[in-house]
């Protein structure tokens, strides 16, 4: 295991939880330009809370913003790290928060799949099924 990797994901965890909490995109900004590569590329499948392909370190602060405009009161946090070296972090997280609009309370289970190169991010995916994020990031059971 990567202690480097492991670093990365913490601090993402506590960057990305300080911009929810206060609504203040700066902490989330920062991490992503200390750690991402410029030409990151973030994809999501149809069936992620926020889809599409996002492109760019402004692509992954523009990302958590979508979200933010969505749901209030959002939190994350790690469940388990199914694989951590210099170059991969696969991660399956909890995240949720309370949907704007209807009050309704939103939690969903998405797996984070991050690709590294010189302790910085180049890709990243998200996945709701466990099967198919493993099998992107080449770790099929």
């Amino acid at each position: 295991m990567s202690q480097e990797t492991m670093e990365f994901a913490e601090r993402a965890v506590v960057a990305i939880n300080e911009t929810y909490r206060t609504g203040d995109m700066r902490p989330w900004q920062r991490h992503v330009e200390a750690t991402f590569d410029p030409d990151i590329v973030l994809e999501t499948g149809e069936q992620a809370f926020t889809e599409g392909e996002w492109r760019g370190r402004d692509g992954a602060v523009g990302f958590v913003a979508n979200q933010m405009e969505v749901l209030d009161d959002m939190w994350l946090r790690v469940d388990e790290y199914l694989h951590v070296d210099d170059e991969l972090l696969v991660a399956a997280i909890s995240f949720g928060g309370r949907a704007r609009h209807t009050g309704i309370e939103v939690e969903l289970h998405p797996l984070h799949v991050f690709r590294l190169k010189d302790a910085k991010a180049t890709h990243w995916q998200v996945f709701l099924d466990r099967s198919t994020a493993l099998e992107s990031a080449g770790l099929a059971e």
